[in-house]
């Protein structure tokens, strides 16, 4: 049975060496050679196939948090979330908290 994710890996790869001139492959890792003020170096890239999907702009919300999310128009992809007003409970919670810090 192939790995998860295989040829995706091996297609986001090929993808990756045809856009960056002179990355190669070392071992499991993509090798992106670049220059900053004058210096060489590279970014290694490792792939991964994910076991969890998320969506774009998760990584931000908070827990329990109901989000609209809105298009953006250079993407097709919904990458923003506006969160709604706090309840009544996450505003006495929040003042307890900054009574406790002393502010």
């Amino acid at each position: 049975m192939a790995a998860k994710g295989a040829q995706a890996k091996i297609d986001v790869t090929q993808k990756i060496l045809e856009t960056f001139p002179g990355a190669f492959v070392y071992n499991k890792e993509i090798r992106i050679p670049y220059t900053e003020d004058g210096t060489p170096g590279q970014i290694k890239v490792v792939l991964t196939a994910a076991k969890v999907l998320v969506e774009s702009g998760e990584d931000v919300s908070l827990p329990g948090e109901k989000a609209v999310t809105i298009k953006n128009e250079v993407s097709p992809e919904p990458n923003e979330k506006i969160p709604q007003e706090p309840t009544a409970e996450e505003k006495e919670r929040l003042q307890t908290l900054l009574n406790r810090l002393g502010l």
